[in-house]
């Protein structure tokens, strides 16, 4: 078998379904490789639609090949990698999967079949990724990942101003003053209810000032109101009358007494 003119015939077939998808590789050949030739590098994205790429879907991962001396008989050197999206897991499983076809196609050129089996690959992880999770605890994680990014980007780059923004806080700000005003307009209106004139003031004063002076002092035996078993009976004594008017009593007790005895 010409295994060489295998391997060209193979490199100009896929250079021509892939084209730009199919790179030489010079930093970063896998460890332990030492190929004859050429090493190569194919980036493999999500496509689910139409054979579109799905950009919004991070999933990708990469295929680095190359030919053995005598490739296809024997087994190319093959490494799957990960680009974005995908854990150490992950790739090992597409490996495993990769080394399991390599095995089936032995003897003939394969290596876009392994493209096919690890875009087929990719694409599934893709739809996984792109299925909303029910997990709560994910969920709730993918949230606040979120947040920290948004803040990072914030804290990084501060809040961008735009027409939008600048309306949305000049319409907060007077809202946040015609409430303050209002509240200080309702306190000022308070005060002054409660704050007596002038007039009223000496007024109450005056009417504090008589009630004092009306007000009884002492205990209740010499307080204004007087008990009724005290008015006119035993115990007049006790009662402050006026000088004048006993007086005038007793001068008329003396005249009755000596009306009775001239008769």
């Amino acid at each position: 078998m010409d295994y060489q003119g295998e391997q060209e015939m193979e490199l100009e077939a896929l250079q021509a379904i892939l084209m730009d998808d199919l790179q030489e590789l010079d930093d970063g050949v896998p460890q332990g490789w030492d190929p004859p030739g050429p090493v190569y590098r194919i980036l493999l994205s999500p496509k689910l639609e139409d054979d579109e790429v799905q950009a919004d879907i991070p999933v990708q991962a990469e295929l680095v090949f190359a030919h053995t001396p005598t490739y296809p008989e024997t087994s190319p050197l093959l490494r799957a990698r990960g680009v974005s999206a995908l854990s150490d897991a992950d790739v090992a499983t597409l490996q495993a999967t990769l080394d399991k076809e390599v095995e089936a196609n032995l003897g003939m050129a394969m290596i876009y079949t392994m493209v096919s089996v690890a875009q087929e690959w990719v694409n599934e992880k893709a739809l996984q990724a792109a299925a909303p999770s029910t997990d709560p605890a994910l969920l709730l994680r993918k949230e606040q990942e979120a947040e920290e990014a948004r803040r990072a980007a914030l804290r990084a780059h501060g809040t961008p101003v735009t027409p939008e923004t600048f309306l949305a806080w000049q319409e907060a700000f007077a809202a946040e003053r015609a409430l303050s005003s209002t509240a200080i307009t309702e306190g000022v209106h308070a005060g002054a209810a409660q704050r007596l004139s002038g007039k009223k003031y000496f007024q109450m004063q005056e009417s504090k000032h008589l009630q004092v002076e009306e007000e009884p002092s002492g205990s209740d035996e010499e307080g204004w109101d007087v008990p009724l078993e005290r008015q006119g009976g035993a115990g007049d004594e006790d009662v402050d009358f006026d000088e004048e008017e006993s007086s005038d009593d007793e001068l008329l007790l003396e005249e009755l007494a000596a009306g009775r005895g001239v008769q």
